[in-house]
């Protein structure tokens, strides 16, 4: 049974595991055949997971979506994002309005929908107003165009700023290698009613178990440019990491991943967890994450060989 949690202050039920996108993109993790992306998504919404993630600079990843959604869109709570766009060799934000709505009317394209049911920010943007920003959020849920909005990447004042706004969640990277936001912002959030999504929780599938030792930057599997984790300098203390992960796991029965999930979701801050799959297979896998709760002991030991 899958277990369900409220989207920060709205009505919506939402899984507390869901589905990142960014792998089905055929951008950043690697290729991916449309009919094994869209049998992923089938796999993790008979699994019950309802929340999947994605964004605009994911690739092609909303346009697989909008083809993986053609008849289970009412199963669905679909969160995209704006803000965030890519050119060849790069990216740059932009959050005007004019640029917010034709992002949004792109994004309700290729993901052949009409309504979002989660619109997030996917980073601030120095050079425009934040709080124009937030108010054409909120405009687009007076307009039907979207069911509500949130941030992501925020500093703890840009946070504070968004919830006053109107913004309910938040989504932060938190992991075993990422744990500074425990100090600030993860308990703001949660005094202020923002749903905290947690991404990378499994480091850009560092703690899978199947990778013996650094990656280097290739031609469509570029992990280690966002998880540095992977590279030379820090396989070091990873392996450790991984060591601590996968004891944990043997002792228990479970796979690695679900023990770095479950991990993530312990945390009394933490209300989703967002995770990669690129096959049904992983999908389901996922799962298992929240068949089980870690005890203090386990917790314990994971954070020892935390960094």
């Amino acid at each position: 049974m899958m277990n369900m949690i409220k989207l920060g202050k709205t009505d919506q039920m939402v899984s507390r595991l869901a589905l990142g996108t960014w792998g089905l993109g055929s951008d950043f993790y690697g290729e991916v055949e449309l009919q094994s992306a869209i049998d992923t998504l089938h796999a993790a919404v008979d699994c019950g997971i309802n929340l999947v993630d994605t964004a605009p600079n994911y690739g092609n990843s909303e346009e697989v979506l909008g083809k993986a959604m053609e008849g289970i869109r009412d199963k669905v709570v679909l969160a995209t994002k704006c803000g965030c766009l890519k050119y060849p060799g790069g990216s740059y934000k932009l959050l005007t309005p004019v640029s917010m709505r034709i992002q949004l009317e792109e994004s309700l394209r290729r993901l052949k929908t009409d309504y979002i049911d989660l619109y997030q920010i996917h980073y601030p943007d120095k050079n425009s107003s934040m709080a124009v920003a937030y108010d054409t959020m909120n405009q687009f849920v007076k307009e039907g165009k979207i069911r509500a909005w949130g941030v992501c990447n925020h500093t703890v004042t840009e946070a504070l700023d968004a919830a006053d706004a109107g913004a309910v969640s938040i989504q932060l990277q938190y992991s075993l290698t990422k744990r500074g936001i425990e100090r600030d912002i993860l308990p703001v959030s949660k005094a202020n009613n923002l749903a905290v999504m947690a991404y990378g929780t499994l480091i850009g599938g560092l703690l899978s178990g199947k990778y013996t030792g650094p990656r280097t930057i290739g031609t469509t599997d570029r992990r280690p440019m966002f998880y540095t984790e992977f590279k030379e300098e820090n396989w070091p203390k990873s392996e450790k990491l991984i060591a601590a992960v996968r004891e944990v796991a043997e002792a228990r029965g479970v796979s690695m991943p679900s023990v770095a999930i479950n991990w993530a979701l312990s945390s009394p801050y933490v209300s989703i967890a967002l995770v990669g799959a690129k096959s049904p297979k992983q999908a389901q896998a996922n799962v298992e994450a929240l068949s089980f709760s870690l005890t203090a002991e386990e917790v314990a030991k994971l954070n020892a060989a935390s960094f």
